[in-house]
């Protein structure tokens, strides 16, 4: 079976700055490599559950199940909000590493804000779809792993880039534009997920 495929574009969809990306580096800039760390394990079982459940074919419930599908996006859609509340909250107060409101619980953050995200299962259901499943499911859990190191050691550089003193610095005197620009990417990606929800449901 031919991976290499979906590993390259995986890649790239982790590129893309989201949620994800946002909350390791937060963690990274505001606490320590530590507890960015324990974000990134926590994002990463998100997606070996988002994987799992679309191998699953949690994609057909949904089909079948509309409400399940939008019971989920509406919770997702919540825990984003609640956290771009947090950040907002932070914007008032002054700067500092050391007292944070929302620089708790790494692993549940982590785990949390990527299993918001309902638009990773459609994802992975799309570059799973040219497998020939046919394959022992030994392949398809190597498969499974695959992906999931690459996610954590995405993630992993990540932490170690914006736990560094230099970088730290820099985001003291750009402290507050930072948190703003991740207030916008949490209401935008929860705007994205009404926006899409709200055709879905038109076109249906």
């Amino acid at each position: 079976m031919d991976f290499l495929p979906i590993l390259f574009i995986h890649f790239f969809a982790l590129l893309l700055p989201g949620p994800d990306f946002f909350i390791v580096s937060s963690y990274a800039l505001k606490a320590n490599f530590k507890k960015a760390l324990w974000v990134v394990f926590g994002v990463s079982l998100a997606i070996f559950v988002w994987i799992v459940l679309s191998l699953g074919g949690l994609k057909i419930v949904f089909e079948a199940f509309p409400f399940m599908k939008i019971l989920l996006t509406l919770l997702g859609a919540s825990y984003l909000l609640y956290l771009a509340y947090l950040l907002l909250k932070n914007l008032k107060q002054k700067e500092s590493f050391k007292s944070l409101s929302y620089i708790d619980k790494p692993f549940i953050r982590g785990f949390m804000t990527n299993i918001s995200n309902v638009k990773a299962l459609f994802y992975f259901s799309s570059i799973f779809s040219s497998l020939d499943f046919s394959y022992h499911f030994l392949n398809l859990s190597f498969l499974v792993f695959l992906l999931v190191v690459e996610s954590f050691l995405y993630f992993l550089i990540i932490a170690f880039f914006f736990s560094s003193s230099n970088i730290k610095n820099l985001y003291l005197k750009h402290s507050k534009k930072i948190d703003f620009i991740c207030i916008f990417v949490f209401i935008g990606f929860v705007l994205y997920l009404f926006i899409n929800l709200y055709k879905e449901f038109v076109n249906g």
